[in-house]
């Protein structure tokens, strides 16, 4: 053992002979001369303390042999002073007995002195009052004390040199252990290679072992949700649920305490481990969970088929698009009917997910998939029909207000394939997501210039006449031209037209088949190619009369008086264009096109009724010059006519139905020749100009007429 601090004898002080004293009577001594080494106060109060624990005990060498144990005269000289530097032996004795009775409480009897030295005597015994025989004290103690007591007098300074070794010992140590604690042997830092879950913290102070733990697991436990697959089916336990959160400080003070606990020989193998081998800190055991609430999540969830039956959810994904006509952007994607397919309820152990579980937390999993699982229950099967209602949107055509001619925009209409999603959906599994883009349904009519875009159909007939007929069928053609005829809507031409008065610029003129002179004559020829172009247009006719006569602007059959009546059957609105130029009246009806036909008008003649002759007188010499056989009117055969409407395929003008119209009677115009009435002359006269010629010519002449007559 080195010098140290206990290399030179310390002073002696008046408490500590009074301690060593107290050290002599406990120990039986007799005499201060048995003594070799003196023991402080200092030393008492060192020895009085308790040890430390093995976690103190710095990195010391512990004496292995005897020569080590025992102090030698160079090492304490103190312990092997001579006698001559103790205090008188009187004086001592005085402190031993005082020391004495404050150990025992008796007092000391001396018997006569021997030198410097004297015996213990105890107090005379008493005697009971029969005058029994004093006891013998030495009965009151073991034979193995007495023993002791005279080997300690017979050998009292080899046993002596012993203790004093042993407290030096006792002594040393205690301090060498407070040495060791006094500082850190690691340098207040974690040993190498130890890991908290897998986030190596060896080397690194509590603060920074807090602070890399921090940065590595974050939020993760208070945010992040934990999914439990079930064969498909997903369970979801939130950080509310559970509870998670992880304590940094309680697990870096475990890492902290590896190498620092136990008995020294566990330390140092610790120590020597952490050089080459990793230490792994569990992380569970820092997590705080609500394990209660776990454990019950999962038996209800187990418990119950319907409560981990996942059912079919379905909606659309992407922004809204815009369908007002006026506002639609046909560039703007569509959304998508995202459809998740439900999954079915099924059974699992909650004692073994629920373990599953904890392990995943512990390491920072938050996925757990358990294959050990019973289907119990299918989700309800999708009804594609009742789906495809839910997100249809119909079109809607543009509305014209027929008295202002205002149009108000139609709008777009919305769907999926419903055949494509039924396809997706038969190749999909439990679980799976479904995507079906939406698509636009274009209206038939967006807008005001949709409505008459397409021409349905349209007629002209042939004008002809006097200047006032022509006149009266431009008036009639203005009247009618631009009318709009909604859906539903119907037109009566004569009231359309009005009154065929000359105050509104009407004028007199021949009659159809140019008979009679009336007012508006002609006119009947604008109905009759109103109602050619109202028949090619599929709109309907509900009110139409023939003609008496069969007139000669228009074919047999589609002729019709002013009181015609039209009306549009169609989901829009037509628009009619009636003009009167060139010689000819024309008609056209325009609208939005849907037919995939278009038609031609027919007719057959199934009746012929003959016209007669008529003769009309008139005065030799009249006015007209009407001579005798002039044609006063001609003559036509009245017809009974069937009238057809043919369609034919617009694509390839294949002939496909004949539609019967209707049947018109028109009535025979006979034919009407002069016949001019001479004067009546009497018998006489009349023989004397046809008897008796004058002169031979006139015979001549007289003759000649004769022969023409008789021709």
């Amino acid at each position: 053992m080195s010098q140290g601090k206990f290399s030179s004898p310390r002073p002696h002080r008046e408490e500590e002979r009074e301690i060593e004293k107290a050290y002599r009577d406990l120990t039986r001594k007799q005499s201060h001369k048995t003594y070799e080494h003196r023991v402080t106060a200092e030393d008492m109060a060192r020895a009085a303390q308790p040890l430390p624990t093995d976690e103190d005990v710095p990195d010391i060498s512990i004496p292995n042999t005897a020569e080590e144990a025992f102090p030698t005269e160079d090492a304490f000289p103190e312990l092997f002073a001579s006698p001559e530097a103790a205090p008188s032996a009187e004086t001592e004795d005085r402190q031993i007995e005082e020391a004495f009775r404050q150990v025992t409480g008796q007092p000391v009897k001396h018997k006569a002195k021997v030198g410097s030295s004297f015996d213990y005597i105890p107090e005379e015994p008493e005697f009971s009052p029969e005058g029994a025989k004093p006891a013998d004290k030495s009965g009151d103690k073991p034979q193995w004390m007495n023993e002791v007591v005279e080997f300690y007098q017979q050998n009292s300074k080899l046993v002596l040199a012993a203790l004093c070794a042993v407290s030096v010992m006792v002594i040393v140590f205690v301090i060498l252990l407070f040495a060791r604690s006094a500082k850190d042997p690691y340098g207040e830092k974690i040993l190498s290679n130890v890991y908290i879950g897998d986030v190596n913290v060896g080397g690194m102070t509590k603060s920074e072992a807090v602070s890399a733990l921090k940065d590595a697991i974050g939020s993760v436990y208070t945010t992040e949700d934990m999914f439990i697959d079930l064969s498909g089916t997903q369970l979801k336990i939130t950080p509310k649920d559970s509870g998670a959160s992880f304590d940094c400080s309680g697990a870096v003070e475990e890492a902290y305490a590896y190498g620092r606990t136990g008995t020294q020989n566990e330390r140092d193998a610790a120590y020597k481990a952490s050089k080459t081998e990793p230490h792994n800190i569990a992380i569970l055991p820092y997590l705080n969970l609500k394990t209660d609430n776990i454990r019950k999540f999962l038996t209800d969830k187990s418990s119950n088929s319907g409560s981990t039956l996942v059912q079919t959810s379905y909606g659309l994904e992407g922004a809204e698009p815009e369908l007002s006509a006026d506002k639609f952007d046909k560039n703007a994607p569509t959304q998508t009917l995202v459809i998740t397919l439900g999954k079915p309820g099924v059974g699992f152990d909650p004692d073994t997910v629920y373990n599953q579980v904890l392990d995943a937390y512990s390491q920072r999993s938050f996925l757990v998939t358990v294959e050990d699982v019973q289907t119990l229950k299918d989700p309800d099967p999708i009804d594609l029909e009742k789906l495809y209602k839910e997100f249809y949107i119909a079109p809607v055509n543009a509305v014209m207000d027929p008295k202002t001619g205002k149009t108000t925009a139609g709008s777009y209409g919305y769907e999926f394939d419903k055949e494509a999603a039924q396809k997706l959906l038969d190749a999909a599994q439990f679980g799976d997501e479904v995507r079906i883009p939406m698509q636009y349904i274009e209206p038939e009519i967006a807008d005001a210039s949709g409505f008459f875009g397409d021409t349905l159909g349209e007629y002209q007939t042939r004008a002809s006449g006097s200047d006032n007929r022509l006149t009266n069928l431009r008036i009639a053609c203005e009247a009618i031209n631009g009318r709009v005829l909604n859906p539903g809507e119907g037109l009566n031409f004569r009231d359309a037209v009005g009154s065929l008065s000359t105050s509104r610029g009407f004028k007199s003129a021949p009659d159809d088949i140019g008979l009679e002179e009336t007012a508006g004559g002609g006119v009947s020829q604008v109905s009759s190619t109103l109602y050619c172009a109202a028949l090619l247009s599929d709109l309907t006719v509900s009110n139409r009369v023939n003609l008496d006569y069969l007139p000669s602007f228009v074919k047999e059959g589609f002729d019709a008086a002013v009181n015609l009546t039209i009306k549009n059957p169609l989901s829009y609105p037509v628009r009619i264009s009636a003009q009167y130029s060139g010689g000819y009246v024309r008609i056209s009806i325009s609208g939005t096109e849907q037919r995939d036909y278009y038609r031609m008008l027919g007719s057959e003649v199934t009746k012929t009724l003959k016209a007669e002759t008529e003769f009309k007188e008139y005065p030799y010499g009249n006015a007209e010059g009407i001579q005798n056989d002039d044609t006063i009117q001609e003559g036509r055969d009245g017809y009974q006519v069937k009238s057809y409407s043919v369609r034919y395929d617009r694509a390839t003008d294949q002939k496909l139905t004949s539609d019967y119209i209707a049947t018109s009677n028109y009535n025979p115009v006979n034919y009407i020749y002069a016949v001019v009435v001479e004067p009546e002359t009497s018998e006489t006269e009349e023989w004397e100009e046809t008897t008796t010629p004058t002169t031979e010519e006139d015979w001549s002449e007289d003759e000649d007429i004769d022969e023409d007559q008789a021709a």
